[in-house]
C-alpha cells in the first residue's frame, strides 16, 4: 500500500504493528517498512505556532534503536528550534524581534541562517516585482495577523498610508553578516520563508546523520528525500480549497520540496467580509482576486515557500505569467464566476510531478 501524504491536513496510514513512544514533548510512531530490513519512525508534535511531521525510513531497530531515536529527536528540535529562536517575530528576544527594534542606520550582526534567509527573500522580492515583501510586518499586524492577534476593525486607509514609508526591500541594507534599516519603524516578518528555511535545516540535520530517506513537513510546507516505506517516491495531495481535506492531484516527490499558499484556512472576517492573510504590497490591504491556490516545487523549501506566497499576492493572471516566465513548477487554482466552480493551471514543469 503507497502512502499518501495530504499537503494540508497531514495523516499517515501503517497497517502493521504501530506503537507510540513519547520522549518529551515529541510524538514518535514507527512501523515496519515494506522494504526488508527497513523501519518507518515518525515524529510530530507543535512547533513554530503550526504542526510538524517527520517521517523516516531507516534500518531496522536493534538494541540501540531508542539512543537513535532520541538522536533523532535532539538533531529535528535543535534544527527547527534554532530556525524559530532566530526568525520568530513572536519571541521577544529573537535576531528578528531585536532586529524590529532597532532604530534606523544602525547595523546588526546577524547568524548565517538569517543572512541566507534575508538574501533569499530580498531576491525574491525583486524578481516578483515586489509581490513577495518582507518588510510587510506592520500591515500584516494592523490586519490582525501578527503577533498583537486579531482585530475588530480594519485599519483605516491613512492608518495604511502611515505605513507605507515603512514598506519595500529598499528600506533595508544588507551586507552578509550585517543588517540595517534605512527609514525609522521599518520591521520584518520572515512568516512566509522561515517554515520552508527549517524544513531545509532538518533536512540538512538528516543529512549529516547519513539518512537518505525522508519526508519533512512543517505546517504543510514539505521537503521529500530517497525513498518511502514502500519503496516508492513520496507522494503527497494537493486538497481542494472548496474540500477541506479532499485531494484535488497527488504528486510524486523526490529529492525535491513542495509549498502551498492559499487563502482559504487562514483568514480574517471583520463584519460579515473575509479577508486573506497575503497582503498586497502595493495597496496594504488584504488580496482580492480569484487566485484560491497556489503550490510550487523546488530543490528548496525556503525557496517554494517565498514563491507560493508571491505568487498568491499576485492576481492570477500575473501569477501565472510570472511562473511562465521563471520557468516554476507551479500548480494554480484558480475560483470560477459561480461558488464551488474552479479552474486549474499547472505548469509543464509541475506536470512532470503528478503521478
Amino acid at each position: 500500500m503507497q502512502s499518501l501524504i495530504n499537503i494540508n491536513k497531514n495523516s499517515e496510514r501503517c497497517s502493521l504493528f504501530l506503537f507510540v513512544l513519547l520522549i518529551g514533548a515529541l510524538s514518535l510512531t514507527a512501523c515496519d517498512s515494506k522494504v526488508p530490513n527497513q523501519q518507518q519512525v515518525t515524529f510530530s508534535g507543535p512547533m513554530m505556532g503550526t504542526e510538524y511531521r517527520v517521517t523516516i525510513i531507516k534500518p531496522s531497530a536493534h538494541e540501540d534503536a531508542l539512543l537513535e531515536n532520541e538522536q533523532l529527536e535532539i538533531a529535528i528540535l535543535s534544527a527547527m528550534n534554532s530556525v524559530n529562536q532566530s526568525m520568530s517575530n513572536y519571541i521577544d528576544d529573537s535576531e528578528l524581534s531585536q532586529f524590529n527594534r532597532l532604530p534606523a542606520n544602525q547595523w546588526q550582526k546577524i547568524s548565517p541562517d538569517f543572512s541566507r534567509v534575508i538574501s533569499e527573500a530580498i531576491d525574491i522580492s525583486i524578481i516578483s516585482g515586489g509581490a513577495f515583501d518582507v518588510t510587510l510586518a506592520k500591515a500584516i499586524d494592523a490586519w490582525g495577523f501578527g503577533p498583537d492577534g486579531i482585530i475588530t476593525q480594519r485599519p483605516s486607509a491613512g492608518d495604511l498610508e502611515l505605513l507605507r514609508a515603512t514598506v519595500g526591500v529598499d528600506k533595508l541594507s544588507y551586507q552578509g553578516d550585517s543588517l540595517m534599516k534605512k527609514v525609522d519603524g521599518v520591521q520584518v516578518s520572515l512568516s512566509a520563508i522561515a517554515k520552508g528555511y527549517a524544513v531545509d535545516k532538518v533536512a540538512l540535520a538528516l543529512d549529516d546523520l547519513g539518512i537518505a530517506n525522508y519526508l519533512i513537513n512543517i505546517g504543510g510546507e514539505l521537503r521529500a528525500s530517497g525513498k518511502s516505506a514502500d519503496d516508492q517516491s513520496w507522494r503527497v495531495g494537493i486538497e481542494k480549497p472548496h474540500i477541506l481535506g479532499g485531494i484535488q492531484e497527488i504528486a510524486e516527490l523526490n529529492n525535491v520540496a513542495i509549498a502551498t499558499s492559499g487563502d482559504y484556512r487562514n483568514y480574517l472576517v471583520i463584519d460579515g467580509q473575509q479577508f486573506s492573510h497575503t497582503i498586497d504590497s502595493s495597496t496594504l490591504m488584504p488580496v482580492y482576486h480569484k487566485l484560491a491556490l497556489v503550490s510550487v516545487i523546488e530543490p528548496r523549501a525556503s525557496t517554494a515557500d517565498a514563491l507560493a506566497t508571491a505568487m498568491m499576492a499576485m492576481n492570477e493572471k500575473r501569477a501565472w505569467q510570472f511562473a511562465q516566465d521563471n520557468d516554476l513548477a507551479a500548480y494554480l487554482i484558480i475560483r470560477g464566476d459561480s461558488e464551488g466552480e474552479y479552474a486549474v493551471q499547472i505548469t509543464k514543469k509541475f506536470e512532470a510531478y503528478l503521478q
